[in-house]
């Protein structure tokens, strides 16, 4: 009997040596192809060692089943119908008094009256849906709440308010500096954001080719507790990328265990592509939101099939489509998933699951009826922005029709940005470099195949769905040279570190349950002190098993700590010395600077230089509204005494000049007796721009 125990053991011991080194194999393999990517872009045979490794990886671990639950609570199913059947009617006035309010919303205007019908409206059916859902009164369950229980904080909590305060770390700190230039969409951001505040509450904002209003609102509400201004622009969305964080963490909750969650809101708090994003100040912050909050909504109701549960999915689609015009793809993304659970053979009860989703579909409609009510009258304003690209795509010089190779060598690009190359704009990239980390890249391949082989399983094609769908907005409304796109597809961020958490966690359980029956032998570490007749013992006891368990936990610890670095690299160095206009300096900040410290902007030129500096943001650096209020910039080829400006100067003046302008400069020195010059340099001492002080 010994001997038969003693075997046994020796053969688990050698399936989790089999184990560990497959999984080194893989990361090895993995490690090396991603080395090779980052020293030539361009090698495709780089890509070998990752397909072996993916595969490999894949094929060992695919049996090991991690996805939680995905069988929808029996008792809800049954009564679904019943319960709908009821709420039908009170579900249809309550919404058809949130449409009665958007009548009100004439002229592109929130507007009291027809804001408290919508809003009321849709409070009132998302109430009733989920009292009807609850066998617990209300009034009984908020009670509940206070009813004195114990607080604990459990050490996941921890963990996650760990990963939070990294994730805020990296998107707070220096945020009044980096980035400094303000770009050419910020500004439209503060005077929509100004014109808020000024009670002109748009459901639209058409200026810029036309954008969604949800983020303005929320510049808005930071302005009430910071100065607007650019800095309170980029807190806004340094907030939503840090409530990012969370939200990530109760998504992956819902598809897999604990430690894939924890695992995906650390790589979510310091991944590079996300910290640039949060910290840019633009309404694309909130795609990445919407869509983790979409994936989180609609699994949990297909878990619960509860009415509110699909209320709640609703109201999440409707709001992300305030968001940025890429959320459109989220419903093909859901139509995608849906696909997926049914090709896997999941038994859908579709005479319930129907009714419901045409109860998320209706809240939706409402919830976009604003919006949705301006496009309708305003066609052409509301699809500006998509009709350029449109254009753009059709006039393309560098093809001769929108055919599939062209599509396919998009979406291989738009593929390719995790790991490979991704965006070549330096005001969102250092140019070409990839998307995602080392560490959280090579994670990704093996996580990716691993959903891939078992997307029959759980939510995994949920989960799929949104990952590759959401990558289109960048491979189907971009031009090639406008690719890959860091903003077109980053509601594909969270989707992919949840895959990119699950490699390690993978390999726990593996080993978790090979060591299941193997004896819990264990190690004693003890530390005897004495001092002065007294002695001090410390006793620390473990587990060998115990041990084994933790080693995915040390080293996907090691990992975090290793893309850490590279990240605040990548960010606080390599990113800031590319930053436009040079090594983070704005040429617009610093203009404006200068004619701050020459006190007479009536007085101040600035001679326009193709591409050199944003006007925009030059007025909004010193605060005026419009260029009709101030405009310090002339169009002129060549300087000439006898015409403006210069004629109209009668004492003194202040002009700011391109480097290159030397004929400028000569025609300035050579019209005013008294002539000062000064450059002014970037940090690397090339001059910027030269400021010229004049007087008669």
């Amino acid at each position: 009997m010994r001997a038969s125990l003693r075997f046994s053991e020796l053969f688990t011991r050698r399936r989790i040596g089999e184990v560990l080194l497959i999984a080194a194999l893989c990361f090895v393999l993995a490690v090396l192809a991603q080395r090779n990517l980052d020293r030539k872009v361009r090698d495709y045979r780089g890509y070998l060692p990752y397909g072996v490794a993916a595969i490999v990886f894949a094929l060992a671990f695919g049996s090991v089943d991690l996805e939680e639950s995905s069988e929808p609570d029996e008792t809800g199913v049954s009564r679904v119908l019943a319960k709908f059947s009821k709420s039908v009617g009170p579900m249809g006035v309550s919404l058809l008094i949130a449409l009665l309010g958007c009548l009100d919303f004439g002229g592109n205007r929130f507007r009291p009256l027809g804001l408290v019908l919508w809003v009321g409206g849709l409070c009132f059916c998302l109430a009733y849906l989920y009292v009807s859902d609850s066998p617990v009164r209300l009034g009984e369950q908020v009670a509940a709440l206070f009813a004195g229980k114990t607080v604990a904080i459990s050490r996941r909590w921890l963990l996650l308010g760990l990963a939070m305060a990294v994730g805020a770390l990296l998107r707070l700190q220096h945020l009044d500096v980096v980035p400094a230039d303000i770009g050419w969409d910020l500004p439209y951001n503060f005077t929509d954001a100004l014109s808020i505040l000024r009670g002109e509450y748009r459901i639209f904002f058409p200026a810029n080719l036309g954008r969604e209003g949800l983020f303005f609102y929320l510049i808005a509400l930071v302005a009430k507790f910071a100065p607007l201004s650019h800095f309170s622009i980029k807190l806004t969305s340094a907030l939503v990328g840090i409530l990012t964080i969370p939200v990530l963490y109760l998504t992956a909750r819902r598809l897999f265990p604990e430690s894939v969650a924890l695992g995906a809101a650390f790589l979510l708090a310091i991944n590079r592509w996300h910290i640039v994003l949060s910290r840019a100040g633009f309404r694309v912050i909130l795609l990445p939101l919407f869509s983790l909050l979409m994936i989180y909504a609609f699994v949990r109701a297909l878990q619960s099939y509860r009415l509110f549960d699909f209320g709640l999915a609703g109201l999440v689609l409707g709001l992300g489509l305030h968001t940025y015009f890429p959320y459109l793809f989220v419903p093909g993304a859901l139509v995608a998933a849906l696909f997926l659970l049914v090709l896997s053979g999941r038994r859908l009860p579709w005479t319930s699951l129907l009714p419901l989703l045409a109860i998320m579909l209706a809240i939706a409609l409402v919830v976009y009826a604003p919006l949705g009510r301006y496009a309708l009258e305003h066609p052409q304003e509301y699809i500006a922005r998509a009709a350029l690209q449109a254009r753009l795509l059709k006039g393309d010089e560098h093809r001769t029709g929108l055919n599939l190779s062209f599509l396919m060598d998009n979406l291989r690009t738009t593929v390719l940005m995790f790991n490979v190359y991704g965006d070549g704009n330096s005001r969102f990239n250092v140019p070409a470099f990839r998307h995602f980390g080392f560490i959280s890249g090579v994670l990704l391949v093996l996580g990716t195949f691993y959903a891939l082989r078992r997307w029959r399983h759980g939510n995994n094609g949920v989960l799929l769905a949104f990952f590759f769908v959401l990558m289109l907005p960048s491979g189907l409304m971009a031009l090639p040279r406008e690719l890959p796109n860091i903003f077109r597809a980053s509601g594909s961020i969270g989707p992919g570190l949840v895959l990119a958490a699950l490699p390690l966690p993978v390999i726990g359980k593996r080993l978790k349950d090979l060591s299941a029956d193997l004896p819990d032998w264990d190690v004693r570490i003890q530390l005897r002190l004495s001092s002065f007749g007294e002695a001090y013992e410390f006793l620390w006891q473990v587990g060998r098993r115990s041990l084994l368990l933790a080693l995915p936990v040390l080293v996907m610890a090691l990992l975090l700590i290793a893309e850490y670095r590279e990240t605040r690299r990548f960010y606080f160095h390599d990113f800031v010395q590319v930053l436009p206009d040079k090594q983070n300096v704005s040429i617009a900040k610093e203009m404006a600077r200068q004619i701050e410290t020459y006190g007479d902007p009536a007085s101040s030129f600035i001679k326009v230089w193709p591409h050199w500096f944003d006007g925009r943001a030059l007025l909004m650096y010193l605060r005026q509204e419009s260029e009709r209020e101030w405009n310090p910039y002339f169009y002129l080829d060549k300087l000439d005494p006898n015409q403006p400006p210069l004629s109209l100067i009668t004492n003194r003046a202040l002009f700011l000049l391109n480097p290159a302008d030397q004929e400028g400069l000569t025609v300035l020195r050579n019209a005013f007796p008294h002539c000062t010059t000064k450059p002014y340099l970037f940090p690397d001492g090339t001059p910027a721009f030269i400021v010229v002080h004049v007087e008669r």
